[in-house]
């Protein structure tokens, strides 16, 4: 045997050698790198936090079915991966177990399931085991899935579930299927399982306001998860309930009364947080037809540095309406964009609460502008295409309405959603010094730095328009409301695009697409002639 080949065997063998080592080694130490842009496979801030504050043991069992096909089969591995990091940033206060349900089931499980029966309508079915009927007491459902089994595609049963304990408390997710939240989703339900007390999100109602159990039902359904919410009438008071953490006013029609502006303005004083989504109208959206609202507040929001106009704000950049045309004898349903309800590619700033959002729909706003006062801040969280412009009134706001034999010129951006936050002076400070409510003096400052955001318009948060982007920004302002920033970054890491830059010119875009077409493949080709001519090259050497 030539010296050379014997050094590139033992070479070999010891990189093999090595390689199982690692592998060994990697069955008993978990670890993984990422090199993600957003770092979304590391624990963010918030989990890490979660994790370390944990004082009591928090037990998590997933419930997955063994070899799952693709791409079920990459989201256990995920879930086991994320609960091991769980794990050690909790210094094992936190444990977790993966079980396949088909494991636990008895003999007499496995009977019953060979046990078929018809309902009158001929259709198979058969009990369910005892395994299945524990999973369904935990709130664990199975799901369908199609299989290709012996060449054939089959449906079959499968679980992806995971319930999470701390004491006598549980909290579960039924079936994990987007892997993309599945970390905000198990840091908040644990934060839920072991936070003292559920703060308390007051919805104010009256003022014709849309009812909280009605036009508001998605968005108490969705805070419920996280919040307490409890609808605030401030009739005949000068103080909001003391347990009421934040308060989101939502759409009121008719006047204020003085007392009950001084509700909301010392409740900004004691340092607490309020949202405001204010319309100039509201639309019938069965037959379009808008009513004004005068609700009053613009004065009280002028103190805090906040001025909300008058004037509709049209885009271009605009979602569409299905209109209903009649076409000789049929009624068909056209859709026509409908330049009232802004559709946002992206929402403005490095704000918590609006980083990685887009898709955001604003219907029927007017423009809000912010100053900041001394010793506060001041930020635009959202705005309207360049190609956006401002109507009047009387609004003409008629999905009919013929564009076509209008002059429009854009004038856009304009502000949409404020925000602003910091030491605020009192509406009513020049009665602070005389002025009691219910015996309790008047604050003329802010306690602490309450923090305030007005929207130009409530019908973002009806059930109508509350889709998947309009929810993310719902639970962002709740979370920055009451002071949780770290769970807003986490919401939205990871839904961030990462487009190709738009500015780059015509000569660098052709480089980098007949670079990836023919550049790395000539590399590589280049790679393997050089290997090739040196080990020509030893082989001469030997000869010689």
């Amino acid at each position: 045997m030539k010296p050379g080949s014997s050094n590139a065997n033992i070479f070999l063998a010891a990189i093999v050698g090595c390689l199982v080592l690692l592998n060994i080694l990697g069955l008993r130490t978990f670890g993984r790198f990422d090199a993600t842009r957003d770092e979304i496979y590391t624990l963010a801030k918030a989990s890490q936090d979660t994790m370390a504050g944990l004082e009591d043991p928090v037990t998590v069992t997933a419930y997955f079915t063994d070899e799952l096909p693709p791409p079920y089969s990459s989201n256990a591995r995920y879930v086991r991966d994320l609960l091991e990091e769980f794990r050690a940033a909790s210094k094992g206060r936190l444990s977790f177990e993966f079980l396949d349900p088909m494991s636990q089931e008895t003999a007499e499980d496995k009977e019953t399931k060979k046990e078929t029966k018809r309902d009158i309508f001929g259709r198979v079915f058969r009990e369910p085991t005892s395994v299945e009927r524990e999973l369904a007491q935990e709130g664990i459902q199975p799901v369908e899935i199609r299989v290709v089994e012996d060449d054939q595609m089959q449906t079959k049963r499968a679980y992806m579930g995971i319930v999470i304990k701390h004491q006598e408390k549980k909290e579960v997710i039924p079936v994990v299927q987007d892997t993309r939240t599945l970390e905000y989703d198990l840091t908040t339900l644990i934060r839920k399982l072991t936070r003292p007390k559920t703060p308390v999100i007051g919805v104010v109602q009256g003022h014709e306001a849309p009812p909280l159990y009605e036009k508001l039902s998605g968005l108490r359904s969705l805070l419920s998860q996280m919040y307490e919410v409890r609808a605030v009438d401030l009739s005949g008071k000068e103080r909001v309930d003391a347990d009421i953490d934040a308060l989101l006013v939502i759409g009121p029609k008719t006047q204020f009364q003085t007392n009950e502006l001084k509700a909301i303005d010392q409740f900004v004083m004691e340092g607490k947080s309020v949202a405001f989504f204010l319309d100039s109208v509201q639309v019938d959206l069965k037959t379009f037809e808008p009513s004004e609202a005068t609700h009053g507040l613009g004065p009280l929001l002028e103190t805090y540095g906040i001025k909300v106009g008058d004037q509709l704000v049209a885009d271009v950049e605009s979602a569409q309406l299905s209109v209903q045309e009649r076409r000789g004898f049929m009624v068909v349903s056209m859709p026509v964009p409908y330049p009232f309800i802004p559709l946002l590619e992206r929402l403005e700033g490095d704000s918590p609460i609006t980083q990685g959002l887009s898709g955001v729909s604003l219907p029927f706003s007017t423009v809000v502008t912010a100053t900041a006062p001394e010793g506060a801040q001041a930020t635009v969280l959202a705005k309207s295409s360049r190609k956006s412009w401002l109507e009047s009134k009387p609004y003409n706001i008629d999905p009919r309405r013929d564009w076509r034999n209008e002059t429009i010129t854009p004038n856009g951006p304009h502000p949409l959603m404020v925000q602003v936050s910091g030491k605020l002076k009192s509406h009513f400070a020049a009665e602070a010094q005389t002025s009691t409510a219910s015996g309790t003096p008047l604050l003329a400052e802010s306690k602490g730095e309450p923090r305030i955001i007005v929207a130009g318009g409530s019908a973002a948060l009806w059930d109508d328009f509350l889709g998947r982007p309009n929810q993310a920004l719902l639970l962002n302002v709740a979370d920055w409301l009451l002071l949780d920033p770290a769970l807003l970054a986490m919401r939205t890491r990871g839904l961030a695009e990462a487009p190709l830059q738009t500015e780059l010119s015509a000569t660098t875009r052709n480089a980098v697409k007949f670079g990836n077409a023919f550049g790395i493949p000539f590399v590589l080709a280049a790679f393997g002639l050089v290997r090739w001519r040196m080990r020509e090259a030893r082989r001469a050497t030997v000869t010689v």
